[in-house]
């Protein structure tokens, strides 16, 4: 878990900056948002797998498998 911490710190400070943030359409059980640099936080807090955006894989709190987002988890894509 600290591993976990230390990803996210920094690469919040690398990548996200001081930019705006701009939420994305829901879409079921899914909260999710993209910065200017590009980054999308995509939550699943639905009880089912739901598809990642296309993009470089940065940071999960959880395995992730054929490009689904298990429930529960949270990834940052770079897109």
């Amino acid at each position: 878990m600290l591993t976990l911490y230390r990803s996210a710190l920094r690469l919040r400070r690398d990548l996200l900056g001081d930019g705006t943030r701009t939420w994305l359409p829901p879409g079921g059980d899914v909260l999710a948002f993209r910065r200017d640099s590009g980054l999308v936080c995509v939550s699943n807090l639905g009880s089912v797998p739901v598809p990642l955006p296309p993009g470089e894989l940065l940071l999960t709190s959880g395995p992730v498998e054929g490009g689904a987002l298990p429930p529960d988890t949270t990834a940052w894509v770079a897109g």
